[in-house]
């Protein structure tokens, strides 16, 4: 009995079970990518003028990333710059400009860091 107790203790505190079963601090701050989408497929996507109002594939990638990460809080936009074509337009500058060094990483990271520049949070 006292031995199913301490077996029982030992898996709540994560001491039970194989080392490579438990999240390391390694994998626990990697992200996960599951899109095959590239940047380099995106930047082809987002090609054309950056004031286009169309809605397509760029548009729709960027502004659903754009909600995600002010609902997150890791943007901070004014609402006056905070139109559609200013948010698609802030990213398609970026993505040209960084084309070449960032066609290897995840667009999502790239599309990230470009709404980070353009709507930084203050300081906390």
């Amino acid at each position: 009995m006292i031995l199913l107790m301490l077996a029982g203790a030992a898996a709540a505190a994560g001491l039970a079970g194989h080392p490579a079963d438990r999240p390391t601090d390694r994998t626990r701050d990697r992200p996960v990518v599951v899109s095959s989408l590239t940047t380099q497929q995106l930047l082809e996507y987002c090609r054309g003028k950056d004031s286009d109002p169309t809605a397509n594939f760029c548009t729709g990638y960027i502004l659903g990333e754009f909600d995600a990460l002010s609902l997150a809080g890791d943007i901070c936009p004014l609402p006056a710059r905070a139109s559609n074509i200013e948010v698609a337009a802030a990213v398609r500058k970026y993505l040209r400009a960084r084309a070449k060094k960032t066609g290897t990483g995840a667009p999502s990271f790239v599309v990230r860091d470009a709404l980070r520049d353009a709507y930084p949070c203050k300081a906390r």
